[in-house]
């Protein structure tokens, strides 16, 4: 009488190889997700420049794009964010500047 399932040995080869798919497509998929948060951090800098151009030319202003701390004011040049780090992670902001 033959029947129709799967034997305890071939599901185990299975689970085997599945395991061993996932752990080496793990770093491939860790590696696009950086890849695209990067990208995406990428293209908000770049619509921010291209929304303070056309502020700009839109004003007849001057338009500054710099980085923010959490209370929206302007960091300087070598003033790190809360995390530490003097780079634009912490966010940026576009200021236009006044007359006076």
């Amino acid at each position: 009488m033959k029947s129709g399932g799967f034997t305890l040995i071939e599901t185990m080869v299975v689970i085997v190889l599945l395991a061993i798919c996932a752990t080496v497509s793990t770093p491939v998929f860790t590696a696009w997700r950086v890849r695209d948060q990067v990208d995406a951090r990428a293209n908000a800098m770049l619509g921010t420049l291209a929304y303070a151009r056309n502020e700009a030319i839109r004003r007849k202003a001057r338009v500054t794009v710099c980085r923010v701390d959490a209370a929206r004011h302007c960091l300087e040049a070598a003033k790190a964010c809360l995390s530490g780090i003097a780079d634009w992670s912490c966010g940026w902001a576009v200021m236009i500047e006044r007359a006076g």
